[in-house]
């Protein structure tokens, strides 16, 4: 038996960030690189090896298994000189407002939370059909303002206020039926910087793998399993899959989309190069979490006995199946989504449907003399 337990704790300092934006009084614009910011991170490790815990005269059985945990967290930022580092959101479909932030995670994403579709395009409408302007999850029937206690806001005239989204001081986007309903956080009527809130972290709360191994007589099997709990995937490829911005082949799901008053659907309307149904929001922050059947492999090594009158000293077969199954509730190809880097994305991992890992085998021969 092999045990072994490790804990850590590790402050960073003067972590490097590079391409700063500066005043371009001096005939530079960038920084190449600062020392800008402390970080401190923290965890375990727990390793187990039981070689034979099961043993018999021709039977035997082992297991190995690592789970280990880490966590980041942004103690100190140079905050005047890395201004130009956390950029402000830019108001575009499909864009996330990636930071690093004090007290936080590197790898936070942040964004909007997506309430559903709006199902009416009026007020009276919704009223007149279903009586009621919230439904009874607390969701916006029309795109109209609410306070916090889901009352309509009227405007100085007495009519409802429209719900519309501050992507410009001067010029604004009012949302119509079937559009996509993001939370007012605020409760000012208006989708803007304001509403912006944390929506999870990339980083895993556990990860690590294990897996049994069996020997009877000659024959031995060893298979294997890694996961992943707790992390967070920006999927998007299902984010453009669904947008129905562009003529881009889109998925079947968008079937589904709201298309007259009355649709109760979480899918938006179609709007070609117009409004804003797929800003950057939890609809496309999903769960990563996985559990895979990484490799399963079968070996045969003939008794000496038997080889030795050909003259061999070693004799055996292998069979290795790599990816065999995946247990994940993530709706893109591979749950397994590297990390980002501190000068990409801030860390999130953003899945842009890259190749997933294949399922294959390998069958070998090993000959000794």
């Amino acid at each position: 038996y092999t045990v072994d337990f490790n804990y850590y704790t590790k402050r960073t300092e003067d972590m490097l960030f590079k391409d700063i934006n500066i005043s371009s009084i001096s005939g530079y614009d960038k920084l190449p690189y600062i020392n800008g910011g402390v970080m401190d991170n923290k965890g375990w490790e727990i390793y187990l090896r039981m070689n034979n815990f099961i043993k018999t005269k021709d039977f035997s059985v082992g297991f190995t298994l690592n789970f280990s945990d880490n966590k980041n967290t942004i103690v100190n930022l140079n905050q005047s000189l890395l201004e130009g580092y956390n950029t402000e959101y830019d108001f575009k479909n499909g864009t996330y407002l990636t930071r690093i932030q004090e007290n936080n995670s590197f790898g936070s994403i942040y964004g909007f939370r997506y309430k559903g579709t709006y199902k009416y395009d009026k007020y009276e409408k919704a009223m007149a059909e279903e009586g009621r302007f919230m439904d009874e999850n607390g969701k916006p029937l029309a795109p109209f303002a609410a306070d916090a206690t889901g009352h309509v806001i009227m405007d100085e005239n007495g009519k409802p206020k429209p719900m519309f989204f501050a992507y410009n001081r001067d010029v604004r986007h009012v949302f119509r039926g079937g559009d996509a309903i993001y939370e007012d956080i605020n409760h000012d009527g208006s989708i803007d910087q304001l509403d912006i809130v944390y929506l999870g972290n990339s980083n895993p709360i556990l990860n690590g793998g294990f897996g049994p191994n069996f020997r009877y007589k000659n024959f031995a099997v060893r298979a294997f399993f890694n996961f992943r709990y707790g992390n967070k995937v920006v999927n998007s490829a299902r984010m453009h899959a669904e947008n129905m911005y562009t003529d881009n082949n889109q998925s079947i799901a968008v079937n589904w989309r709201w298309r007259q008053d009355g649709d109760e659907t979480d899918m938006p309307r179609a709007l070609y190069r117009y409004g804003y149904n797929w800003l950057g929001s939890d609809r496309y922050v999903e769960d990563g979490s996985f559990l895979r059947f990484k490799y399963l492999t079968f070996d045969y090594a003939f008794p000496s006995k038997v080889l030795k009158p050909y003259g061999l000293s070693k004799l055996s077969f292998y069979l290795t199946i790599n990816n065999l199954f995946v247990w994940t509730n993530y709706t893109g190809v591979d749950p397994e989504v590297g990390y980002g880097t501190l000068g990409n994305n801030k860390g999130i991992s953003f899945d842009n449907s890259s190749t997933p890992r294949t399922k294959d085998f390998t069958l070998g021969v090993s000959v000794g003399f």
